[in-house]
């Protein structure tokens, strides 16, 4: 796998593990409540007294100790449902090798079970721009809208729609359900993760507890080990001959449930995500007088 590879597949891989964010404004998707899972679904309960913090979190990435990009993800509320946000962008190092521009926004419900409703992502991977939408249907169908175009060129559409027979959830809800459930050590839970054009098996196994140092302090976390396999349009896993990375997510053993970390080693090196800080959301009646000074001027 050359350089350029290994930082798209990684950099998006990982954006899509981490992202979960709600905030206020209404969703136009017709919806009363979230669609239901399938007769034979399996939704994955949460803990009832996970209660995300609304806020944005930001994260660093490095590859081999090497400043590679920033994330940043923002979680509010709306009624009872959340909204989801993640940005996403190289740094201006990486951006002359392989420039990533990253936004993605996804609506769920978590009560009284974890349901995608929508999702839209945004992303440019060099001179590519790609668009998608996914609409999880209250029949529990599955309906994809994708554009893509290059070098400011021609567009080309794609619609693609999937019935799946499982519990399927988009990578937002999934990073809500690795926050969400009431880990053990030894602990394993599995579902599946639909991101537009694939799906997959998604298997977490909670290993130990470990400390993580956050600015000086130390946060007791769980160690939780992804598995991810790729499934055919029927459902089976196909076997791939490829070494995937280790991956490594550390989650506080608190009630907060942060993502504190993300570890990933491959055969080209290591490649990390780490949480830089957390701002809390202003309550609206004081977010005219409050100034915005959290945003990093990053460029483009």
């Amino acid at each position: 796998m050359s350089m350029k590879n290994l930082l798209r597949h990684l950099m998006l891989s990982l954006i899509m593990i981490m992202g979960v964010n709600p905030c206020t404004g209404s969703w136009q998707n017709g919806y009363a409540q979230a669609p239901e899972p399938p007769d034979n679904g399996k939704p994955v309960s949460v803990d009832p007294r996970f209660k995300p913090r609304l806020g944005t979190y930001y994260y660093k990435f490095d590859f081999n100790n090497v400043s590679i990009g920033i994330a940043s993800i923002t979680i509010a509320r709306d009624s009872d449902l959340y909204k989801v946000q993640v940005l996403a962008q190289t740094n201006s190092t990486i951006d002359r090798i392989y420039k990533i521009r990253y936004r993605g926004e996804a609506l769920m419900e978590t009560d009284p079970t974890v349901a995608s409703i929508q999702t839209k992502t945004q992303q440019q991977v060099r001179s590519t721009e790609k668009d998608m939408t996914i609409q999880f249907q209250q029949d529990g169908g599955i309906k994809t809208i994708e554009k893509k175009s290059k070098n400011g060129g021609t567009v080309d559409y794609d619609v693609r729609r999937l019935q799946p027979d499982k519990f399927t959830v988009d990578p937002f809800a999934a990073t809500y359900l690795v926050r969400g459930l009431d880990w053990k050590v030894g602990q394993e839970e599995v579902f599946d993760v639909y991101g537009g054009k694939s799906q997959y098996e998604l298997h977490l196994r909670c290993s130990h507890i470990q400390g993580v140092d956050v600015d000086g302090v130390k946060r007791p976390a769980y160690v939780i080990i992804p598995t991810v396999r790729k499934l055919d349009k029927d459902g089976k896993v196909v076997e791939s001959k490829k070494k995937p990375a280790d991956t490594k997510i550390f989650l506080s053993a608190d009630a907060f449930k942060d993502v504190l970390k993300i570890e990933a080693s491959h055969t080209m090196g290591d490649f990390r995500v780490t949480l830089d800080r957390f701002v809390p959301m202003v309550p609206q009646d004081q977010e005219a007088a409050v100034p915005d000074k959290t945003q990093p001027n990053t460029g483009n």
